[in-house]
């Protein structure tokens, strides 16, 4: 059996800047942020720091060389840089999301890896772009989305109620989501219900009481919408081209995944499953496909 030392050499040290989520722990992981309490498996983390992070993990007598994964976007990187990575004695992953946030993303992101080099780069749901962000980069850059998100589950329910369903944000920051939720909410053409929600285990209730979800991803991302539906059983409609999954086919051509570009498409494949009921209950909606965190991390830093 391995010692404490042993143990602690094989951790991963997830830096992020929400609160502490219970959801993604996994074996062998640390969270750590500005704005994480202190617990068991948790570190907050100020000043934003690999110094400071070394001297937490050292005060609870860690040992060893662990992986980084350092979890950010071009939007926080902008404001809260996570300084000294080049300190860090061991793998160092930078997992980027919203790789469409505020002016220039790209250049923000190729920007802070010169000056803070990880020796690997995850996109979290960007696979469509992730040709040009290896191009920008000189270290490796995959897309194995969800990477180490978890996701509430939900029951779907044997009697759902018959309408599309659409949760989200329809503000000025999403015109083309705006447009189409507004368009469906007009013209009446099938049954069609437009909500916000406050959790993600409201969000995921909710998708499990209807019969099929809209999902409107923004800007080439793949959003964590496509997996919260799955975790809640139920089929869902992307309102995008297929493409939009770039080499990740194991997502492109999921039965519960549907496929549509146009508010006609939509309206007559929704009305042609409310007409057959027998088929859409019939579309089997397997489990997000989640990563073990040693597969992850396995794939990401691969030549």
């Amino acid at each position: 059996m391995a010692n404490k030392d042993e143990m602690m050499a094989l951790t991963t040290v997830l830096i992020h800047y929400g609160s502490f989520e219970p959801l993604w722990q996994q074996p062998g992981l640390i969270q750590a942020g500005p704005h994480i309490e202190e617990g068991p498996t948790a570190i907050q983390l100020r000043p934003v720091s690999i110094p400071a992070l070394i001297s937490k993990l050292s005060s609870r007598h860690w040992n060893g060389r662990g992986v980084l994964l350092h979890y950010t976007d071009p939007f926080i990187i902008r404001g809260v840089e996570l300084k000294g990575v080049s300190h860090w004695p061991g793998p160092k992953i930078l997992a980027c999301g919203d790789l469409h946030h505020g002016p220039q993303p790209l250049e923000t992101l190729t920007a802070y890896q010169t000056a803070e080099p990880h020796d690997a780069v995850l996109l979290t749901f960007n696979p469509y772009l992730l040709p040009q962000v290896r191009n920008a980069l000189k270290v490796p850059v995959r897309c194995l989305a969800p990477t180490f998100f978890r996701y509430p589950s939900a029951k779907r329910s044997t009697q759902p109620k018959l309408q599309l369903l659409h949760v989200g944000s329809i503000g000025p920051h999403h015109p083309k989501r705006q447009e189409v939720v507004q368009t469906l909410l007009m013209q009446k053409t099938i049954p069609f219900h437009h909500t916000t929600t406050h959790t993600r285990e409201e969000a995921a209730q909710l998708y499990a009481d209807y019969a099929l979800v809209l999902n409107i991803p923004l800007n080439q991302d793949l959003n964590h919408r496509c997996f919260e539906i799955m975790a809640a059983e139920t089929p869902q409609i992307i309102f995008g081209n297929r493409n939009l999954t770039g080499d990740l086919q194991y997502l492109s051509n999921r039965p519960d995944i549907l496929w549509t570009q146009s508010i006609e498409e939509l309206e007559r494949l929704v009305q042609y499953l409310f007409a057959n009921q027998q088929i859409l209950a019939g579309i089997k909606v397997d489990p997000a496909p989640y990563w073990n965190l040693q597969s992850l991390i396995k794939h990401a830093l691969m030549p």
